[in-house]
């Protein structure tokens, strides 16, 4: 792979594409020393290592987050997933779609393990769809999970209004091998599967949202809503999934940082660069609190056990400012700013998705891939004329090692601080934040797919 020297800086609503040597004039992280704190003083090193508008918070320190140095891939990535991807090489291509197929038939393979692209070039055209693809089945190699994930508006006062919701994924590919043998068959060619419950407030208990989405790239996602007010299970547009989730700032397409179906975007590598990525701190002192889920113990009201997983359950803890003790407006970080956040130089392909839909709320969003362990950093999204609108950051985590029920050890990409994420809006000055307060969370689960049928929507609802 040819090296393409690029720096990168959201200024306004154009990605820049700075030349060799223009690091040291935007901003020279690599001249920061290791436990540095990152605010109004020393703002102008991060330049062009996040958003503009991310900065600004820094640069008003309104934010505040210190500057750790990490050395190497080793603590980030699963070597079960390196090695997995590394037998992929020459394996795939990308269709006009956008699909993933096989090079030797043409057509979507019916499993694929690991990354299918285990080495981008930054000259093919293809780089920016094979990025996100490699996003993609990263998430998928962790294993479908179950998240109670309260949803919170909050503005420069505070916490304004709250939703609990509880949520569970089903991925039908690209698991490790022994989840992947449970999955079974797989006659509709289902990719993955989506279930939400809203359990609070009153105003809105008993919502249920379902998605269905296929393997094919031609073939739309299903969903489906229940309202308990109409006690009707309704079909619903899956085209609106760039709304805001029951009037929140966060859209269903956002999901743990891109959720959309690939194939309903056109994708494009933009750059390279190194990003100052926010990562859960717990994670990085390997103080993630997870453990192996104990036999019979129960995952939730509609999944009553499984016979593979693990529990994250964090104490609870302050996660914004505004929890603080003592927090007032205007006197520091702003309300929502996130606590036990570090920020980690990590290098990054910068890819650009731009909707198919000309419907769609969102004209372009800019993300930001690690290029060893393709999760993603400091998303932003624009509207059709290029102001940027709002910024979608789950907090990235270093691999926790876990010795699992069965003797062996797995890597955990599980965080410390209750999957706590922000999708910041930039016009109307506020935040949604997922996760507060902290609640358990499983991963490496089993779920039934009869309560991802649509008459179970009514039993899932009230």
């Amino acid at each position: 792979m040819r090296a393409v020297t690029m720096g990168w800086a959201v200024a306004g609503a154009l990605v820049l594409l700075a030349p060799a040597g223009a690091w040291a004039a935007a901003g020279n992280v690599d001249e920061v020393p290791s436990g540095t704190v990152l605010g109004k003083e020393n703002w102008e090193v991060a330049k062009g290592h996040m958003p503009d508008e991310i900065l600004e918070f820094y640069k008003r320190d309104e934010y505040r987050h210190e500057i750790i140095k990490k050395e190497g891939d080793a603590w980030l990535v699963d070597p079960d997933l390196i090695a997995a991807s590394k037998k992929n090489a020459g394996k795939f291509d990308i269709n006009e779609n956008g699909t993933v197929v096989d090079k030797a038939t043409g057509k979507r393979p019916d499993v694929i393990t690991g990354r299918p692209f285990p080495d981008i070039d930054a000259n093919d055209p293809k780089a920016g769809t094979k990025a996100l693809w490699n996003f993609v089945y990263t998430l998928f190699w962790e294993g479908s999970f179950h998240t109670n994930s309260p949803v919170n508006w909050i503005s420069r006062d505070g916490l304004l209004r709250k939703i609990a919701t509880d949520v569970h994924f089903k991925y039908y590919d690209g698991q490790q091998p022994h989840l992947q043998e449970m999955i079974g068959e797989n006659p509709l060619n289902i990719l993955s599967r989506t279930l939400g419950v809203v359990n609070e407030p009153a105003d809105v208990n008993g919502i249920v949202s379902l998605n269905w989405r296929y393997r094919e790239g031609d073939q739309i996602d299903q969903s489906w809503t229940y309202v308990p007010a109409l006690r009707r299970v309704r079909p619903i547009n899956p085209a609106n999934r760039s709304d805001g989730l029951l009037g929140s700032d966060i859209s269903q397409d956002d999901g743990p940082y891109f959720d959309g179906k690939p194939e309903d975007f056109n994708f494009k590598l933009i750059g390279e660069g190194v990003a100052l990525a926010h990562f859960d701190k717990l994670t990085l002192d390997k103080k993630s609190p997870v453990r192996p889920l104990e036999e019979g113990e129960e995952i939730s009201d509609l999944v009553p056990e499984s016979e593979t997983g693990f529990r994250l359950e964090v104490p609870e803890i302050d996660l914004i400012a505004s929890q603080q003790e003592g927090w007032k407006k205007g006197k520091g970080l702003v309300a929502w700013a996130p606590l036990g956040v570090a920020l980690v130089p990590r290098p990054v392909w910068i890819v650009e998705a731009t909707p198919k839909n000309a419907y769609y709320v969102f004209g372009r969003q800019v993300m930001y891939f690690d290029k060893s362990t393709f999760r993603g950093y400091w998303k932003n999204k624009y509207d059709w004329k290029g102001n940027a609108l709002v910024n979608w950051a789950p907090p990235a985590m270093a691999m926790t090692p876990v010795k699992g029920g069965d003797g062996r050890e797995y890597h955990l990409r599980v965080g410390g601080g209750g999957n706590t994420a922000t999708a910041l809006n930039f016009k109307q000055d506020r935040a949604t934040v997922t996760g507060m307060p902290v609640a358990a969370s499983d991963y490496h689960i089993q779920m039934d797919d009869e309560i991802f049928q649509t008459d179970r929507l009514l039993r899932a609802g009230k």
